[in-house]
């Protein structure tokens, strides 16, 4: 096996798939990046058998065949080299060779034969989303998946397509946000799947927003593909719970704010709450705002901002990370937050976007 490419583009595919290598010990090859040459493409595989990842460059390549290669070692030797040409040879014995310019090294590999065998792709049950439509709607949510892995249907997005709506929604118990798309082209059938948080985390950072992304399915798994990059991942398997009843139908009191405005007033009264609850306060009467947070032992703040509300008054008490978190992905300069009672949730939408986009926020007990 002999293939010559230029230094960058051997970085860029490393890097696209270096997040799916599997450090774990029972599977020590898992920690190796299995590179395949095929015509004029070098296919660079990586997965931990939840999350797999393969990215294809263009190479020259001088003789064809297979190798699986350390991950970490590689990525950190690519990184070091001069900015140039790249010689990579395997010899009969597994021994990788690379010469870039003066430097040259070589490392030990590992035959393909042990490398797990991916599923093939096949065309069916498709659709294609913008890349940068599925990037907006991961960032939207994957903040308000759990990490308990006890409650596995909630490490997980849900993706739901019906006709030209897609909807992804995430919940840890104590909050939920929500998102909707319209697609250009109506799928095939429709979709209901949980996909692992891991999965959509690892897409986010490969993804850039140019064009599209194909998405299907292969019995258990859901796949992500364009012309130089698939992620495959198994899906949750579970029933995920019935958020609509979750979302309130009414609210009667709303108040309309800055975001950037509100977001900086949580961030610096949070800094006097709780360490254990982190609970802060609002207190809504005509066109105020008050918002505090009371720890005996630290320290007390307040801070007041105008605000679009008149109505009867109404204190409630949200975790203040939870509350960052939401205002941090509304991108209107405004936002509305829909209340009925103090104990009731708490519904965040954008008071001005083209998309529906919902995130609810369950108080805590003032």
């Amino acid at each position: 096996m002999k293939f010559i490419c230029k230094r960058s583009d051997l970085t860029h595919g490393i890097q696209t798939v270096l997040n799916a290598v599997s450090h774990r010990n029972t599977l020590p090859i898992l920690s190796n990046i299995l590179f395949e040459l095929e015509d004029d493409l070098l296919r660079l595989t990586t997965t931990d058998l939840e999350v797999s990842i393969i990215c294809q460059i263009s190479v020259q390549v001088i003789a064809s065949g297979s190798i699986t290669i350390p991950a970490k070692r590689l990525a950190e030797i690519v990184r070091e080299l001069p900015d140039s040409d790249v010689t990579v040879s395997v010899s009969d014995n597994f021994l990788v060779t690379l010469v870039c310019e003066k430097s040259l090294f070589k490392i030990n590999g590992l035959p393909k034969d042990d490398y797990p065998v991916l599923p093939k792709t096949k065309n069916e049950k498709g659709f294609s989303i913008s890349k940068k439509q599925l990037h907006e709607m991961i960032k939207k949510t994957i903040f308000a998946v759990s990490t308990d892995e006890t409650r596995y249907v909630l490490n997980g997005v849900l993706f739901t397509v019906d006709d030209d709506v897609m909807r992804m929604v995430s919940t840890d118990g104590h909050r939920l946000a929500l998102i909707e798309q319209k697609l250009e082209k109506i799928p095939p059938q429709k979709f209901n799947y949980i996909v692992p948080a891991k999965a959509l985390q690892e897409l986010s950072k490969i993804l850039d927003d140019e064009g599209e992304l194909n998405i299907q399915l292969n019995e258990n798994q859901i796949i992500f593909s364009n012309s130089e990059v698939v992620l495959m991942s198994r899906l949750i398997d579970g029933q995920f719970p019935n958020y609509n009843q979750v979302i309130p139908k009414e609210t009667d009191k709303h108040i309309n704010c800055p975001v950037n405005d509100l977001l900086a007033a949580t961030r610096r009264v949070a800094l006097m709450a709780s360490d254990k609850s982190n609970s802060v306060k609002y207190t809504m009467s005509n066109n105020k705002l008050v918002i505090t947070a009371n720890t005996p032992e630290v320290g007390e703040a307040q801070e007041e901002m105008d605000i679009a509300y008149t109505g009867e008054n109404i204190s409630v008490a949200f975790n203040a990370k939870y509350v960052q978190d939401v205002l941090k992905n509304i991108v209107s300069a405004d936002c509305v937050l829909g209340l009925s009672t103090s104990l009731n949730p708490g519904v965040f939408t954008p008071k001005e976007e083209d998309k529906k986009y919902v995130c609810i926020v369950m108080p805590m007990r003032i």
